[in-house]
């Protein structure tokens, strides 16, 4: 039997005890070695060798486990039990991808305030006391953080951390380019940046594609919940979801394992049929999810209608150059996400309280893979 879209763990005493004591333990080892790490010398808040980076590697390493250990007690304990028809291969693959992306948005977190911190007390240095108690708090706040997550997770969850990851991981490429007019040429030039920026823009894209291939099942679920309770065809639909969300994360990933200074076709093809699927998938939710709200419907369309315009302005208008057009395409397609997914779990909630025992038993998942 397996739970509507619904189904979220409530807050309980146990989930925040675990997550307190992930947070204090965290900010314990992560006072000691920074203090260690730094030897009696001095650093600045941002920067290369700075407290910030040594907090931000404290507290991935920290928010990877916690995330992780938090994510199988709750499965243990019952929830989101549809997963497990999914195969084994699926469900780690998954657990890698979400604990990484959360590693990485703990860093890219860390070093932002860092950096800002640093901005604002120019010509700071901090001893090591005071950055092993600053340490303590940023990895212990972010350890706290990805424990609760991993604990209450849901598609809308999925779906904003992929956001988030995508979304700061380039905006930190952005600052930290070595060649300030980047711009003038595509987004894909921050892969091409040697060093840091350009691994962390990569790394931004192979994790954010990551994580949609992990959401897939999660919205897959969310409809065929909604479906079933509509046609017979519910699972097979939903399948097909699953496979077109999949597919655009596996895309997303291709483009960052190959930047277009490796493999220009490559690198471009991915991205191009990113935007190809997506207006498969719009087209299935439009004429194969009935009762899909309206509201949902229209703004689909004015996405499409928005990135069609958005390429028109680049060509064969010039009004931006690739830049712009990129950026425009990426903001209504993660913008469209994050509403797709509210509305499917909406779908599925509606589905579900419209049955006398508010639940509905499926006896088929849809996991990508099968």
């Amino acid at each position: 039997m397996h739970h509507a879209a619904s189904e979220t763990p409530r807050f309980s005493p146990g989930v925040e005890s675990r997550a307190t004591r992930w947070a204090l333990g965290a900010g314990v080892v992560a006072a000691g070695a920074t203090v260690v790490i730094m030897g009696g010398g001095r650093m600045p808040l941002g920067g290369g060798e700075s407290v910030g980076s040594i907090a931000a590697l404290l507290a991935a390493i920290a928010a990877g486990p916690a995330f992780a250990v938090s994510f199988v007690l709750e499965r243990r304990h019952g929830y989101l039990a549809w997963r497990d028809g999914l195969p084994w291969a699926k469900r780690a693959s998954d657990l890698v991808a979400l604990s990484a992306a959360m590693m990485m948005l703990s860093a890219l977190v860390v070093v932002a305030v860092g950096e800002l911190f640093q901005l604002g007390f120019r010509g700071l240095t901090i001893d090591p006391l005071g950055a092993g108690a600053l340490a303590a708090a940023a990895v212990g706040v972010m350890t706290y953080v990805a424990s609760a997550s991993g604990a209450r997770l849901t598609s809308t969850g999925v779906a904003s951390l992929a956001t988030l990851v995508l979304f700061i991981g380039t905006l930190a490429s952005m600052v930290s380019a070595s060649e300030g007019d980047w711009w003038r040429f595509h987004f894909s030039q921050l892969g091409n940046e040697p060093g840091y920026a350009g691994y962390q823009f990569n790394l931004s894209l192979i994790t954010t594609g990551a994580v949609i291939t992990a959401l897939a099942n999660f919205v897959a679920h969310d409809l065929e919940v909604g479906l079933r309770a509509r046609i017979a065809t519910g699972p097979r639909r939903a399948r097909l979801f699953a496979w077109l969300l999949a597919v655009i994360g596996l895309c997303l990933m291709i483009a960052g394992f190959v930047p277009d200074a490796v493999a220009f076709p490559v690198h471009v093809g991915a991205a191009s049929g990113m935007v190809l699927v997506f207006g498969v998938l719009v087209t299935c939710l439009l004429t194969m999810v009935p009762g899909i709200s309206r509201d949902v419907a229209v703004f689909s369309v004015l996405v499409v209608v928005g990135i069609v315009g958005a390429v028109a302005l680049w060509v064969p208008v010039d009004y931006y150059n690739l830049t712009g057009s990129e950026f425009i395409i990426a903001g209504l397609l993660f913008a469209w996400l994050m509403v797709f997914v509210r509305a499917t779990r909406a779908y599925a909630d509606a589905a579900t309280h419209a049955t006398p025992a508010a639940e509905v038993v499926l006896s088929v998942t849809t996991p990508v893979g099968q």
